[in-house]
């Protein structure tokens, strides 16, 4: 399976549904018009509502899909901050 390096991918991401969004990616199919409702849930490492188009650097995955890389939305569901240093 072939998803976006994204929330869609990610094993912490609960789909709960759509909603409105002015930042929608997705074109109609067969109308070729741009879809104004975006796919969002709950991310589990955040505890936040987010698009399923949204990326961080906590992206988990599982091994058998394969993900690609993708451009980041200009505005979050809800803001939130990730980690910005790892500690080894």
């Amino acid at each position: 399976m072939k998803l976006p390096k994204s929330c869609i991918s990610c094993n912490s991401f609960d789909v709960q549904g759509y909603k409105e969004d002015k930042h929608c990616p997705y074109i109609e199919q067969y109308t070729g018009r741009p879809k104004t409702r975006t796919q969002f849930g709950k991310c589990t490492v955040h505890n936040k509502l987010v698009f399923c188009t949204e990326i961080c650097n906590r992206h988990a995955y599982d091994d058998y899909i394969e993900v690609f890389e993708v451009a980041n939305r200009p505005e979050a569901l809800e803001p939130h901050q990730t980690k910005m240093f790892e500690v080894s």
